[in-house]
């Protein structure tokens, strides 16, 4: 991560964040996903921070921030609850309203924060997913089998935690090579940065934690479909051409957001690491419109 960028530690609530913070005028959020830390963005976040105060930080349990300690149904790591967090992380930086863009998981807490939050959050960019009710209900067999993840990280303590302590590079790489188009432009060194955090048996625990909420994240989505709830600010969807059929991510989101754009992307699952340039190209022009 460029030098620019200075690096904090914050209590907030139950939990230690750590995150990287640069830039100057409208504070601009960046969540990243699942196996990934703050570095996720480190292709495009020095030129973000040229128009925005960029705020990196690790989500709860994850990277070099501490999770709370999982309660019995896990609610405390649940989408809202991490996205409560992220929200008095921003207040306590100074702004009371930004910007936002969440990769993977972190674009779950994202638009749960979109919704929870519709006067705070000014512009949503959501990366290569869909909400998690429409995941659930689409569900079959080929997805299940190209999304493993979801079912294995949510299965009972400590069956996924123990498999994958035994040998967290083969897990992590396995991510990395299987979920891209290009596995080399995840570099060895960024790679070896992820391994740092992922080797740690709280972040494994921590990232199982997270998965588990599924079912609570889901039906936070279902209240606000019943009570006809949507997003209320301009909403940015990108996604993988890859991972998704045409404009499906698009038409979804229209069900969720009153005003979306969005753009498939030639490249694999990890938009920041795989297509950087046309990454940044258009969440510049997104985000520079919030005005």
């Amino acid at each position: 991560m460029s030098e620019i960028f200075s690096h904090e530690k914050l209590q907030v609530l139950d939990c230690m964040i750590d995150f990287k913070i640069a830039g100057n005028g409208q504070g601009l959020l960046l969540l990243h996903g699942f196996p990934e830390t703050k570095l996720a963005w480190h292709k495009i976040a020095y030129q973000l921070a040229n128009d925005f105060t960029v705020v990196l930080p690790d989500l709860p349990g994850y990277g070099d921030s501490t999770g709370p300690i999982p309660n019995s149904h896990y609610s405390n790591y649940t989408k809202r609850y991490m996205g409560d967090i992220m929200h008095q992380l921003m207040k306590k930086l100074g702004f009371d309203s930004y910007l936002i863009a969440g990769h993977d998981r972190g674009g779950r807490v994202a638009y749960r924060m979109a919704l929870d939050y519709p006067k705070e959050i000014l512009r949503l960019a959501v990366l290569n997913i869909i909400p998690t009710l429409e995941v659930l209900e689409h569900f079959n067999y080929d997805k299940a089998f190209n999304m493993e993840n979801w079912l294995f990280l949510s299965q009972p303590a400590p069956f996924p935690e123990t498999l994958i302590n035994a040998n967290p590079s083969f897990y992590l790489d396995h991510i990395f090579d299987s979920w891209t188009l290009s596995p080399d432009l995840v570099t060895r060194d960024s790679r070896e940065e992820y391994l740092r955090c992922f080797s740690k048996p709280e972040v494994i625990a921590g990232i199982c934690s997270e998965y588990r909420t599924t079912k609570i994240d889901a039906d936070c989505d279902r209240d606000d479909r019943n009570n006809h709830r949507q997003i209320q600010c301009p909403t940015l969807v990108l996604w993988s051409e890859n991972d998704f059929t045409g404009d499906e991510p698009l038409t979804i989101w229209r069900k969720w957001s009153k005003n979306v754009a969005g753009k498939s992307m030639p490249c694999g699952h990890f938009l920041m690491e795989e297509s950087p340039d046309k990454t940044l190209e258009h969440l510049l022009e997104f985000f520079r419109n919030h005005k």
